[in-house]
């Protein structure tokens, strides 16, 4: 049985739905042929895994071949008839071009972006089938996260991943019917703002809310769908509309007491429902205030740690949902309230359990790695997808765009006088807020930072007495390049104005292996038990610093090459979880007990 047969997307669920995972036509030497007709399909590939990946049955990991192509056919079920039918893509790095039966269907360009198109029309009576060209270049202007853009791994970047990595699946849906929802609680005020938007509308529609919480059914609010046009364009009705909904008394969502509501919406047409979707949402506020981060009015400390998301069999992709549950799990065991996910825009379901089991997530755009207006325009319109997609995930209470300057890599080059620089870090962070206004967002995580919501450092010594005394003297010039990456934390022209301090970055520390050499941060520890020491030495000069408000604790996991995990790649201990929450599971004696 084909691997990943769950429904992809927890957060918006119909009832009907048909999976394409599982065995596809695959090629790598059909070139950049715009004719699907052509094309000689040579191996068969597990969807969906990348081909670089053991699990996808192909397992070429050194492959550089800038363009691949599927293949499979379509079999629509008889009960769909009269439905629009959506073929719906998790995620394919990086463009992607689509054909159904021969039919130019699409095209979509961003590697953690999800996109589906209306096939209705392109299907047949006697079989159909659809293929897939994936165009993913090897250049450091495309966000690629911690994909190596040379032939090999180096360093702390691993192996790359060329295609669709996330589930595709068919759905029915009506002719009208719901696109999307935007969730925003307001705990102050004890009620959820629901907004929806509809493929169209048309006389007659009604939106139906339900919400639960543990099965109990607390509120339905029902109303009908305004044909609401604007005074510039009176053509066609806007398909957004938005409804208030009580939450009287609300259980507040925190890593301690992780309660989220169930909401069913349902669109009804003359009073019969034609679309139902199931999601839910959680009642919990997020702000930043008196140099501190808060969580539902409450001063929260945060003890985070830097999560890559790789697997040892199939790369980008968890081969099963245990898999990714088990790391969140993991986090949580070993004394962490959050999880920093790097340089990669993860599967929904790590969102998901993140929701259900209480972990606070910063979500960060994967980097292109240099400056030029091809990174300015790919980077920004993904981006901004990426932050709608994930808007209602309550976990996550942080936006990334952008990591160690990573994408305006000229700054460390002499070139701080090309202002494109300064204006691309500070369009991300406006970008960000004008899609999200609710959420802190770190400008550039790392160094180099200009508006900024949180001043996010990172410094990797090994000494913990070094990272004191570093502190230190950034506290008394914020602008000076004190940490071991020799970069100023605030660029020239932004002032330290009172916003929480995190240190984001540090640790990393490697234990020697007689059996393995691998990539790491400094001296490597003689044993486990030096290891902990370390840490702890160092989780406790942040923890004694009253101007730090949390960390990041690098890192979950070895990757590949990279041995400086708490476990291994495969998830093995090094130590016991409840040792490292013996390190990590404190806040500070001088925080405030809640």
């Amino acid at each position: 049985m084909a691997m990943r047969q769950e429904y992809p997307r927890p957060d918006f669920v119909r009832d009907q739905w048909l999976s394409l995972n599982g065995p596809w036509q695959f090629t790598k030497k059909a070139g950049s042929t715009s004719n699907p007709e052509t094309v000689h399909f040579d191996q068969q590939i597990e969807v969906p895994f990348v081909h670089q990946s053991r699990l996808s049955g192909v397992e070429d990991p050194l492959d550089t071949a800038p363009v691949v192509w599927y293949r499979r056919d379509l079999e629509i079920p008889s009960s769909w008839q009269g439905k629009r039918i959506r073929l719906h893509f998790g995620a394919v790095d990086h463009e992607a071009l689509v054909w159904i039966n021969g039919c130019f269907a699409g095209s979509h360009r961003g590697g953690y972006t999800p996109f589906s198109f209306d096939i209705t029309d392109y299907l047949q009576d006697d079989g159909n089938q659809v293929t897939v060209k994936v165009v993913d270049e090897n250049i450091t202007a495309q966000p690629r996260g911690k994909q190596s853009a040379n032939l090999e791994n180096w360093g702390c970047w691993y192996t790359r991943v060329t295609g669709i990595w996330q589930s595709v699946w068919l759905e029915p849906v009506a002719p009208v019917h719901i696109k999307r929802l935007r969730l925003r609680p307001n705990v102050d005020e004890e009620s959820l703002n629901a907004e929806y938007q509809l493929s169209a509308v048309e006389e007659g529609l009604e939106v139906e809310m339900v919400t639960s919480f543990q099965g109990d059914r607390l509120s339905t609010v029902t109303a009908p769908v305004p044909l609401r046009c604007s005074r510039s364009g009176d053509l066609v009705p806007r398909p957004e509309n938005q409804l208030n909904i009580s939450v009287n008394d609300p259980k507040l969502w925190s890593p301690e007491t992780p309660h989220l509501y169930d909401l069913t919406v349902r669109l009804k047409k003359d009073g019969d429902v034609i679309d139902e979707v199931e999601t839910y949402f959680a009642m919990r506020k997020v702000e930043l205030r008196n140099g501190r981060f808060y969580l539902n009015n409450r001063p929260y400390y945060l003890r985070m740690v830097l999560d890559q998301g790789f697997w040892p069999d199939g790369i980008y992709t968890a081969g099963t949902l245990d898999d990714i549950e088990k790391d969140v799990k993991l986090t949580k065991a070993s004394g962490f309230n959050g999880a920093r996910k790097h340089q990669k825009i993860e599967d929904p379901y790590f969102y998901h359990f993140c929701d259900r089991e209480g972990l606070l997530v910063w979500a960060e755009m994967p980097s292109c790695y240099i400056y030029d207006e091809h990174n300015a325009t790919s980077i920004m319109q993904e981006w901004q997808q990426i932050v709608r997609r994930l808007y209602n995930f309550p976990s996550i209470v942080a936006w990334v765009p952008m990591n160690e300057s990573w994408g305006v890599e000229q700054l460390a080059k002499g070139e701080p006088h090309d202002q494109r620089l300064v204006h691309h870090l500070e369009s991300l962070y406006h970008a960000t807020k004008a899609i999200d206004a609710h959420r802190p967002v770190v400008g550039n995580d790392g160094w180099e930072m200009a508006s900024t919501d949180i001043v996010a450092i990172h410094d990797y010594t090994q000494d913990a007495d070094d990272l004191t005394q570093k502190f230190r003297r950034f506290q008394a010039e914020p602008h000076a390049a004190v940490f071991t990456h020799g970069r100023p934390i605030l660029l020239p022209g932004y002032e330290y104005e009172g916003q929480p301090i995190m240190i984001t970055e540090y640790g990393g520390v490697k234990v020697e292996d007689e059996n393995r050499e691998g990539w790491g941060y400094g001296t490597a520890a003689r044993s486990i038990p030096e290891m902990l020491n370390r840490m702890k030495s160092l989780t406790d000069a942040i923890l004694e610093e009253e101007d730090i408000s949390g960390y990041c604790y690098t890192q979950l996991t070895d990757v590949q090459q990279e041995i400086n995990g708490l476990f291994d790649f495969q998830r093995k201990i090094k130590a016991a979880p409840d040792e490292y929450a013996k390190i990590f599971g404190r806040n500070p004696q001088w925080w405030p007990r809640r």
